[in-house]
């Protein structure tokens, strides 16, 4: 499935500028459909999926006073 870039944007939860800024810099694939710009949601999934980080190590347990 295609979105558009609004719909990219609301997922996100990021400005749809941002979005175009991410599209634009080659970071996040799209397609140029007449005058529309649609991403597909397997790019999307990829795009997160690369720029998820797990820590490489747990914190060490601390006590914390509130």
């Amino acid at each position: 499935m295609l979105l558009t870039v609004k719909e990219v944007s609301q997922r996100l939860k990021i400005s749809a500028s941002l979005a175009y800024s991410l599209i634009a810099k080659g970071d996040l694939p799209s397609y140029q459909i007449g005058s529309c710009r649609r991403v597909s949601e397997e790019d999307l999934d990829r795009f997160l999926d690369e720029r998820r980080h797990e820590p490489t190590q747990l914190p060490s347990r601390q006590h914390r006073h509130f």
